[in-house]
Formats: C-alpha cells, structure tokens, sequence
C-alpha cells in the first residue's frame, strides 16, 4: 500500500468520518494512514487537499475589500455549482477578521444546504453526501509577506488547523475530522484561502457554531478552553500561537434538533464499529512486525529517542495531555486520552501513540511514545529506528 498523499494532493478529498486519535500526527506532510480513506471529491490540481486539521482577539475588525469574495474563491477551484450558492440568498456573509502571532485569519461567510457543489463526496455505501456545509477562510501574515503557494516546498511548514465546532460538543471528539470534513486551499497573490466543507452542522444553529483556526495540524486543546458546564468554547488568551475563534451568525430557525439527535447517535455508532482490515504489501508489514516488537524495556535497543520532541504534559480535568513538537523538514501534534492510553496507571508505563512514515518505511519512521510519570505527568517523546 504505496503512501497515496500524491493522489491527494491532486484528486481527492478525503473525509474522516471517525478517524483514530493517530491520524492528527503528521510526517513531513506525508502521513503514512493506518485507516481507511474514501475518496470522496475531486478537484483541480491546482488546489490542495487537507484533512481534515475558535472569544475573539484583541485586535478584532473587519475584512479589507481587497479579499476574493466567497464565490469568487469557489471559481478558484472551479466549482461553479459552489459559486452560485455562495451568492444565493442562503449565503451568510461574515468578513471578520482576528490577529494572532503574527497571522491574520479572516472568515469570509458560509453556506450550507444540498447539492451545492459540482463535486460531491461519498459516503462509505456508495451514496452521494449532498446536505453539506462550506465555510472560506483566508490566512495571511500580518506583515504582508506572501503566504508560501501550495505546490512550494514551504506549504505545510506553516499549519493550521481549520474547523467546525459546535457549543455544547466537546471540540476534542466533535471537529472537522469526525463530520466528513476537510478543506481545499489555494494561494492568490500570497493570501491563502481554504474552503472548507463538511456534514450539514446547520442543523445544531439553535445551539451555536464556531469556526476556529489554530496553529498546528490537529485540534489544540491548549488553544481554546471549553467549559463543559456551559458548553462554551473560548480563546486562551495565553496561548502562544494563532487560535483565532469566531461564531456564526446562523439563522436558529434552520436548526432540527431532530436531525441533530439522530447525527450524534450515528456518528457514535459508527466509532463503535470495528474498523475494516486495509491491505497491507511488504513495507507496511516491515514497520508493522517492528513496531510490535517494542516494549518499554527494549525501546532503547532499537530505537531512538527525538530529544527535541521530549515534553512532560500536565493532563487537564478530563485526563486529556497535549503535545505539538516541530522537527527540520515537518512537525507533528495531537491530543492523547491518558485514562485510555495508559489504563494500569503504573508509573513508569510506556505506551505506543501512533507511529508515521512514508513509502521509505523504516527510513523515516517516527514513533509516538507516551511513558506515565511518579507525579501523574506525561512524557511525550518520538522515537526513530536505529539503522543500520
């Protein structure tokens, strides 16, 4: 199962209706998957495709008139069907505008319903999934340097992750990779700007929707708190990064509860499915058998640890730890359950996160590794095999 990112990058957009917490890490922009991945949309090859990874700033304005309007980004990707939507009366304009660390991150507008793209995704039945919802960001330094283009060297370097919420769903299990989501992006004139499209969320409008932007490429809870009291999500104003937050002026007349009960039974069903077995050739067999025969007393033999991915994470009240590490050609980040990870809770234990690599295999495997500390802290470290 040779690395498919190529195909990606050019055809496909590829949802993740219950992705695995290992599918937030991410390896020189070439994620080795370990889940199954449905090819849903196709689009031009001049726009890149991303998984798919919100108390507003202290600098917060409107957008300059200077931006493509929502329609006019659709054309960029030749979606006409799209286009018109966005300049139907169905269209909610937002142009607003937050400044972070040095980023502008501005929303552009939304539109949600059926059919209102010429290219539709597919759910794992064969079925066209029309009841969706689009949302166009743009993303540009403050100081006016241009943006890296997307078929450049330097695309992803800078990430972020782009998503949905929903007030009242925690954002860890309920973001753009659990409703079908991802986001085509492209560069003008060096302002990037993604669409991004997922299930219909118009249906949760009574109870309030988000749009965050965060720096990295998962969802960051040290980013945003989210009070489960109250079900509402806010910036951390400590944050050191882009964690730009806005909330929807939607119309709580086109909510349906209903469907809305009946959305968040399905998607937990389908996270309690088992998954389907992926056909794997020799390379994958290879950094499977090797990944398996590690252990925390024979870790040390075989492999590597990253030094400078090292960090000890506090876990919060809901037993969740948080890590974002940057190495010379990418940089990875996630959120880990301790309580599901590390169940004996003895200290000392050492578990396997996730691991990533690309057609190279063993050559640029890199292994996510978490160890249980005496004070109830956590140790995040990736490790590499030892060549050679």
């Amino acid at each position: 199962m040779k690395n498919k990112m190529d195909d990606l990058l050019k055809t496909a957009l590829t949802p993740m209706d219950a992705p695995d917490e290992r599918l937030n890490y991410q390896v020189l922009g070439k994620i080795k998957e370990r889940e199954i991945m449905n090819r849903k949309k196709r689009i031009p090859a001049a726009a890149v495709i991303a998984i798919g990874t919100l108390v507003f700033g202290s600098a917060t304005v409107f957008a300059a008139h200077r931006y493509l309007s929502p329609a006019e980004a659709a054309m960029e990707t030749e979606d006409n069907t799209l286009k018109e939507a966005f300049l139907g009366e169905e269209a909610v304009p937002v142009n607003e505008t937050q400044e972070f660390d040095g980023y502008r991150v501005t929303l552009l507008g939304c539109v949600a319903g059926q059919n209102l793209s010429d290219y539709l995704a597919w759910d794992d039945e064969g079925l066209p999934k029309d009841d969706r919802f689009y949302a166009v960001v743009v993303i540009e330094h403050a100081d006016g340097t241009p943006m890296p283009d997307t078929n450049s060297d330097d695309y992803g370097k800078e990430s972020f992750y782009t998503s949905c919420y929903i007030r009242g769903l925690n954002p860890l299990e309920f973001n753009i990779s659990r409703i079908g989501g991802g986001y085509s992006a492209f560069v003008k004139e060096g302002v990037e700007y993604r669409i991004m499209e997922m299930d219909n969320v118009e249906m949760f409008a009574d109870r309030g929707i988000y749009v965050g932007v965060n720096s990295g490429n998962s969802y960051d809870g040290a980013a945003y708190v989210y009070d489960g009291s109250t079900g509402n999500l806010s910036r951390n104003p400590d944050y050191q990064g882009v964690n730009a937050l806005f909330q929807l002026p939607m119309d709580e007349s086109r909510a349906n509860p209903e469907a809305a009960a009946r959305y968040l039974e399905d998607l937990a069903k389908a996270q309690n499915e088992p998954s389907q077995p992926i056909e794997m050739d020799e390379n994958d067999l290879t950094v499977e058998e090797f990944v398996k025969k590690l252990t925390k007393e024979n870790i040390d033999q075989y492999a590597s640890p990253i030094e400078s991915t090292r960090q000890v994470c506090t876990p919060d009240e809901d037993g969740w730890i948080f890590h974002e590490y940057e190495l010379e050609n990418g940089g990875g980040s996630g959120d880990i359950c301790v309580e599901g990870l590390l169940s004996s809770g003895k200290p000392g234990d050492m578990e396997i996160k996730g691991y990533g690599y690309s057609e190279d295999g063993l050559a640029d495997l890199l292994i996510d590794v978490c160890i249980l500390n005496e004070d109830g802290t956590v140790t995040f470290v990736v490790y590499q095999p030892k060549m050679g």
